[in-house]
């Protein structure tokens, strides 16, 4: 009886042993594995800071949904040193010509180079109607007072047949639709984000097929330009990426147009393929200068 226990004994011991063994086997695998993904970072040495200047709107909702917005204000804390980008173009090539470099714009513009590596965030990776990917937002419209004939028959064009075009490359908001322009005649002046801007030009460049007899002209600066510029009488609609404060809501009209995610993207040679959003904020305020300390 005694023999015949300690022989069960036995048996479930090596067994557990062997279970263990193996457990522990998986999970040095399954280190190496995350080791083997960031193998590399070593290399590269300080991290190349780049962002887009004060006034973008993708800077002050990236800067916000990554949570390094100083309390009680509007102000970011992106550490003094980072490179500055005046526009998605910039952020592009500063960080495609720098092995060492991170930046991040308008997921619909940056998921198609092939110059630079796009991240995912969290796990995440960013795409259209992607409701997991924790770097959103809003395109707007923005203008003051009651549309004229031109600028009202632009924005149901918008709403309804042009969310096809929305669709290509963001989310849309709205059903598309069928179109029947009035067309009327006049001139449309459109100032604001670069990075709502190359959406807007393929708008306009299609509403003026269907309505010859309007003219619309975008200029592209940033979000809060595009609000200040609107307000002040000094364009007919503005462009924002970011949503409007509450002194701008009450003097302004607003719309969206499009939603759109924020890419993080990397130089090619970065061997990173994933960061978290709190490692965003450590690298964005100056807390991780080395991409070797990233998991510190």
């Amino acid at each position: 009886m005694i023999r015949k226990k300690n022989g069960k004994g036995l048996l479930l011991l090596l067994i557990t042993g062997a279970l263990l063994m193996t457990g522990s086997t998986g999970c040095s695998k399954q280190a190496a594995d995350t080791k083997q993904k960031v193998e590399g970072l070593d290399k590269l040495g300080q991290i190349g800071v780049i962002s887009r200047e004060e006034g973008s709107g993708t800077r002050g909702t990236f800067a916000q949904l990554a949570g390094f917005v100083q309390e009680n204000t509007d102000k970011d804390q992106t550490v003094k040193d980072a490179k500055i980008a005046d526009d998605t173009a910039s952020v592009l090539n500063m960080v495609g010509s720098d092995r060492s470099a991170i930046g991040y714009g308008s997921a619909g513009i940056m998921v198609s180079d092939s110059q630079v590596k796009v991240l995912s965030v969290g796990g995440v990776e960013p795409g259209k109607n992607n409701a997991g990917y924790p770097l959103s937002h809003s395109f707007y419209l923005v203008w003051s007072g009651k549309l004229n004939d031109v600028e009202d028959d632009f924005m149901r064009y918008i709403r309804g047949a042009g969310q096809e075009i929305v669709s290509q490359s963001y989310t849309a908001v709205g059903k598309q639709s069928s179109f029947l322009s009035l067309k009327p005649k006049g001139k449309i002046t459109v100032t604001g984000s670069t990075s709502v801007g190359p959406l807007l030009e393929c708008l306009a460049e299609e509403y003026m097929k269907l309505n010859p007899k309007a003219v619309i002209t975008v200029k592209q600066t940033d979000s809060s330009d595009g609000i200040r510029q609107t307000m002040q009488g000094k364009c007919d609609l503005g462009m924002s990426s970011r949503d409007l404060k509450d002194n701008e809501k009450e003097i302004l009209d607003y719309e969206s147009i499009a939603r759109d995610e924020i890419a993080v993207i990397v130089n090619k040679e970065n061997p990173l393929e994933d960061i978290s959003l709190e490692q965003l904020e450590k690298i964005y305020t100056g807390k991780i200068k080395e991409w070797q300390k990233l998991y510190d």
